[in-house]
């Protein structure tokens, strides 16, 4: 088992804003506007969340004319996002 790998990935996820973003993300592609919206964070902010997201491989983006749309592709990030998911709703039940 690679702890060290294990235990950055969740020390990345961890940050509240990071994992709403790669919640967010896990559901449909987002601009930078839109995510900013939904965390009420600045749109400098959200961009570098993004940047550290992108430079670990968590995420990546499509441009579309001067629209740029990030999406999650990193498919351990989704498994974990996806059981932290599923502990929260089994809590909620």
């Amino acid at each position: 088992m690679e702890t060290k790998r294990l235990s950055s990935l969740l020390k990345l996820i961890a940050n509240p804003d990071r994992m709403t973003i790669l919640f967010m993300l896990m559901d449909s592609e987002r601009s930078i506007a839109e995510l900013s919206e939904a965390l009420g964070q600045p749109a400098t902010a959200v961009s570098n969340h993004l940047a550290r997201l992108r430079s670990e491989g968590l995420i990546d983006f499509t441009r579309y004319h001067r629209i740029i749309e990030y999406r999650l592709v990193s498919e351990e990030a989704a498994v974990i996002l996806d059981t932290l998911r599923n502990l929260e709703n089994r809590k909620a039940a």
